[in-house]
């Protein structure tokens, strides 16, 4: 079966999507260690600490009933400081799912003349993150 992801990961924080999210990203690295002794020719490395974070971006708006993660409750969130769990997956049976908790790292606001109001968000993961397919 091949896969079919279309563009639609979406990003969740708890249970709820970020309303109008256009565009979500993952990101992990993992910190190395350069060794380099008098028994190494070149270069050697040791992994540390795995980093990760998903990003995205969206269109500024209200949402009906707190249906959805909304502006004022991405900038809630970040000034809590609080952790949050999230997801990215595009909840479709064989697509890969990515999760764990983080917290709201940034968020910018951008107000270009006759455009909608945009925003940035980032979250930066605790621990490291789970793989799984949805099923």
């Amino acid at each position: 079966m091949a896969l079919d992801y279309n563009g639609n990961m979406r990003v969740k924080a708890g249970t709820k999507t970020i309303l109008h999210e256009q565009e979500s990203s993952f990101s992990m690295s993992v910190a190395m260690q350069e060794i380099a002794t008098k028994d190494i020719v070149g270069k050697n490395y040791n992994p540390q600490d795995v980093e990760w974070s998903i990003s995205g971006t969206g269109i500024a708006d209200n949402s009906d009933a707190s249906a959805q993660v909304d502006i004022k409750a991405l900038m809630d969130a970040l000034k809590a400081k609080d952790a949050v769990a999230i997801e990215m997956t595009d909840e479709v049976v064989g697509n890969l799912a990515i999760s764990g908790n983080g917290y709201y790292e940034s968020i910018s606001i951008k107000a270009t003349n006759k455009e909608k109001v945009t925003f940035d968000f980032s979250i930066k993961g605790i621990g490291e993150p789970a793989f799984a397919l949805n099923a």
